[in-house]
């Protein structure tokens, strides 16, 4: 009955009312802009898909600044040495600027999206520099005067760099890492500086509620910035960019937390790239429709309180079918680009949480307590190809998939003792392809562990993730959960198989003790790309990086 009255309350404001199939009229619901244009712009990303019809009449009327999705990473703009591909992007900021919205430009130095000449394997350092210099120097002097900032470094630091007061440590083993060295941040800011001193030159980067990986970002902008203090007449990083590619158990206080540690620096800070994913397969109830608009409700408050230091608030697509987590309807308008509570969350923050709150927490509290369980039963394999040693524990099915295509499934048992846990996956209807670079595109298992059940949203020092691909190569968050595991493969046609040895790095197991864990399997195409992903228990897609929807995993002797 409480839903149906929430939900009742909201429908005037969603569809016209309970029953009511009409829409809204973009042109007639209150504006965003409007509604925070005495705190921070309000933006959001732009193909040239939006620039027409509708999703351009969205655009103009919530927003008064935007960022190219993908026109302006590197690839799309110098895909061959020296052969700069302007017009997409120049289309999208001149119709922009002609309805008066203000330009961010997005990217000019990312470890993805960038063409392999700039710096694979085999090229030089000092060519490295030089393309990298080249790059950025062209890009920003062919648009200056028309963006106002940039995003100069994208995503530089590792998910959980391991001592974050020494940021060089916690940098990303990046083809540019690797390719010039540490300085190569350094160098990429001076050149955008350099090409155009007017526009502001931000650090952007995601997961920034972690403190672990927030305090790295700290002490990197803090270091360049007390080592170039004075470069066109400021410290060379004007800004911070926190991504905010949140979830449903996005804790407001860490967001605040690191906003506050930012601020400290005397940077200006923006939230660039919002979305807050709380749906499956593409859908959401009810209650999670009203729980998203809390977290968005949430959100904008604490952006509110610190507005005086914050540059923009920029969403991260404009409605759910378009957005890059489609999966999860992250966005404040649904497929049909109708505002959901979202959007009402933050177009008023403080009627959504009094009408909505009590109502919210019983959802939560409902999640919570709705975690799978599972056994790991005690016992040692005498060896990891020794597959029939997990007879004895269940099978945990992974078959929830967070993707539109179905593709691999499987099964894991999991044993344990003192030192260790083991888990055995057994794999169905796999391409076995791993030619993609990227490590979580290729045919894999990835095991997901929170050794105290912490279920916090960021990653502890208990905490860690584990890949192995079918050709038994391994990858690990953070790279010193390495430390004395081993693992094990078997392939056959369309299937395979893998065990683990994980061992307990922070605690020493019990009978009756219970862990954070889940079990995903990543299915790549024949082209290379993943095209599904199934799970046991976490259906929001962030386990790499958030262990609080991890499934539990029991100890028990039998």
């Amino acid at each position: 009955m409480l839903k149906k009255v929430i939900l009742c309350l909201l429908a005037p404001l969603l569809i016209g009312g309970c029953a009511s199939g009409k829409g809204v009229d973009v042109q007639k619901t209150q504006s965003l802009k409007e509604a925070y244009a005495d705190y921070f712009l309000i933006g959001n990303i732009a193909s040239g898909v939006d620039m027409d019809d509708l999703r351009y009449d969205i655009l103009t009327t919530h927003h008064n600044i935007v960022t190219a999705e993908n026109a302006m990473k590197p690839q799309y703009l110098q895909g061959t040495k020296g052969v700069f591909t302007f017009g997409d992007a120049d289309a999208i900021v001149d119709k922009a600027l002609s309805r008066g919205l203000k330009v961010h430009g997005h990217t000019l130095a990312w470890h993805q999206q960038s063409p392999a000449w700039m710096n694979s394997e085999g090229v030089s350092r000092e060519t490295a520099v030089s393309n990298l210099i080249t790059h950025a120097k062209t890009v920003v002097e062919h648009f200056k005067g028309r963006v106002v900032s940039w995003d100069v470094l994208n995503e530089a630091i590792s998910d959980n760099p391991p001592n974050s007061e020494d940021w060089r440590t916690g940098l990303r083993q990046s083809p540019w890492f690797k390719a010039i060295g540490a300085d190569y941040v350094e160098i990429v800011f001076k050149a955008a500086r350099e090409a155009d001193p007017k526009a502001k030159l931000y650090y952007n980067d995601y997961n920034l509620d972690n403190p672990s990986k927030a305090a790295a970002v700290y002490n990197m902008v803090k270091d360049i910035n007390e080592r170039n203090p004075d470069v066109d007449g400021r410290p060379l990083i004007d800004g911070i960019g926190m991504q905010g590619h949140y979830n449903s158990r996005t804790n407001p206080a860490n967001v605040e937390n690191s906003l506050q540690r930012f601020i400290s620096l005397g940077v200006e800070v923006s939230i660039t790239e919002l979305d807050v994913q709380y749906g499956e397969a593409g859908k959401q109830t009810d209650e999670q429709k009203i729980a998203q608009g809390l977290v968005y409700a949430e959100l904008f408050n604490v952006f509110k309180k610190y507005a005086e230091y914050i540059g923009r608030v920029t969403m991260w697509g404009i409605d759910d079918s378009s957005s890059w987590r489609k999966q999860a309807c992250p966005t404040m308008f649904n497929d049909t680009l109708r505002p959901k509570p979202a959007f009402f969350g933050a177009l008023d923050t403080d009627k959504f949480i009094a009408e909505n709150k009590a109502f919210i927490e019983e959802i939560r509290e409902k999640e919570k307590k709705e975690a799978k369980q599972a056994d790991a039963v005690y016992g040692t394999p005498s060896g990891l190809a020794d597959v029939s040693a997990w007879s004895q524990a269940p099978a945990i099915p992974i078959d929830n998939y967070l993707m539109a295509w179905q593709g691999a499934y499987g099964a894991a048992r999991v044993l344990w003792d003192e030192s260790s846990l083991y888990v055995l996956v057994n794999v169905n209807n796999a391409e076995m392809n791993k030619a993609n670079l990227n490590a979580y595109e290729q045919d894999s298992v990835e095991i997901f562990i929170d050794e105290n059940n912490g279920k916090t949203p960021y990653y502890e020092k208990d905490d860690a993730q584990y890949r192995v691909n079918f050709d038994n190569e391994a990858t690990f968050n953070p790279s010193s959960a390495a430390e004395g595991f081993e693992s094990w493969t078997s392939v056959s046609e369309r299937s395979y198989t893998v065990s683990l040895k994980i061992p307990f790095r922070t605690i020493t197991a019990k009978e009756g003790g219970v862990i954070g864990f889940d079990a995903q399997i990543n299915g790549a195409s024949a082209q290379g790309a993943r095209q599904s992903v199934a799970i046991w228990n976490d259906l929001s897609g962030g386990s790499y990086q958030d262990p609080s929807g991890l499934g539990v995993l029991k100890l028990t002797k039998r």
